[in-house]
């Protein structure tokens, strides 16, 4: 692929965290926990918009009594919500790839995915998707084309990375496609135009999309991958954990328990607790996008735990490009289970 942004977006973000923990002080990040001895109870966090938000959920269910929720805005992707957690701007890290947390991680970020978030499986899952009448139906076919992803660095990029290598295509052929960063709002307009030639969409974003044009999908997530698999998690200061034990067993339990709430109930019955929640929470313009686009599920599944090779796949991916020496780094660094009640 045009690998003139990948890097780029790469090391910019790995320089702004670096940035941060140097301002901060490595293993130091913030006041979570103060001296006081006393445990944080004031979760700042960044929703999901349009979308069923485990953590919002667990809210909903009950399961954050003695904590209080505080919004510091919406996740636009992966990648800035661990920035955002990085830097102190959030005390939980929203659902991220675990291939962003595992560099990170060897940068030496003190960071911890601590319960899968999201995945796919037949039922959810991402694609590569043209419009119908397009004449690409390949993956070399995309050479010299331009493909919309949310974010550069992050899952979907993992996956092209991955399909282009299982379809034998070059480094060269992969440096001349482009890959495009679009709001997922803004992609089917995109694509639809003739501004990107393919994207990478969610469950969600085919559906809008599949609303205004006939598409064609060429590959899915799980066909490269295999499935299910578990893409990312939800992570947490490894500062936090250590002085807020309490507090962190009751974030991850409650995510845990929101997780297998929504996994083994209707659509329905998980509505009928979030959306009065939603209402009083102001979030109210979230409703109908999650009505009319929810699968049903996360992905995952009921009582996940974190697994080896959850990471190790795209730790492998990541030295694969150079970003990282996979020797340098135990995917058990990456994550802990400690926390987690299914562990």
């Amino acid at each position: 692929m045009n690998h003139v942004r990948s890097p780029r977006f790469t090391r910019t973000l790995v320089v702004t965290v670096a940035a941060a923990l140097a301002a901060m002080g490595l293993g130091a990040c913030g006041s979570a926990g103060a001296d006081s001895g006393k445990e944080v109870t004031t979760i700042r966090y960044q929703s999901y918009a349009g979308a069923v938000d485990a953590f919002l959920l667990a809210d909903a269910l009950g399961e954050f009594e003695g904590l209080t929720l505080k919004r510091v805005g919406d996740i636009t992707g992966g990648p800035q919500a661990l920035q955002a957690l990085v830097s102190d701007q959030t005390d939980v890290g929203g659902s991220a790839f675990y291939g962003a947390i595992a560099q990170l991680v060897a940068t030496g970020a003190p960071i911890k995915a601590v319960i899968p978030f999201y995945g796919s499986n037949e039922t959810t899952n991402s694609s590569v998707s043209v419009l119908e009448k397009s004449d690409i139906r390949t993956a070399r076919d995309l050479v010299g084309k331009k493909i919309a992803v949310n974010t550069l660095g992050a899952n979907q990029e993992a996956v092209l990375d991955t399909w282009f290598d299982q379809e034998g295509l070059s480094k060269a052929e992969q440096d001349k496609i482009t890959l495009v960063p679009l709001p997922p709002l803004n992609t089917p307009e995109a694509l639809g135009s003739g501004k990107v030639d393919a994207a990478v969409l969610s469950f969600t974003g085919k559906k809008q999309t599949e609303a205004q044009y006939a598409l064609r999908t060429l590959v899915r997530d799980i066909d490269v991958v295999g499935e299910p698999y578990a893409g990312g998690g939800i992570t947490l200061r490894e500062e936090f954990i250590a002085k807020n034990p309490k507090t962190s067993r009751q974030i991850v339990e409650g995510v845990a328990a929101a997780i297998e709430f929504l996994e083994t109930h209707d659509k329905q019955e998980v509505f009928d607790v979030y959306f009065p929640y939603l209402e009083e929470e102001g979030y109210g313009d979230y409703i109908e996008p999650i009505r009319t686009n929810f699968p049903g599920t996360l992905g995952i599944d009921a009582k996940p735990v974190i697994k080896d090779e959850d990471i190790q796949r795209w730790v492998d991916w990541l030295d694969s490009r150079g970003d990282i020496d996979a020797e340098d780094i135990d995917v058990k660094d990456v994550y802990t289970n400690e926390l987690n009640p299914n562990a």
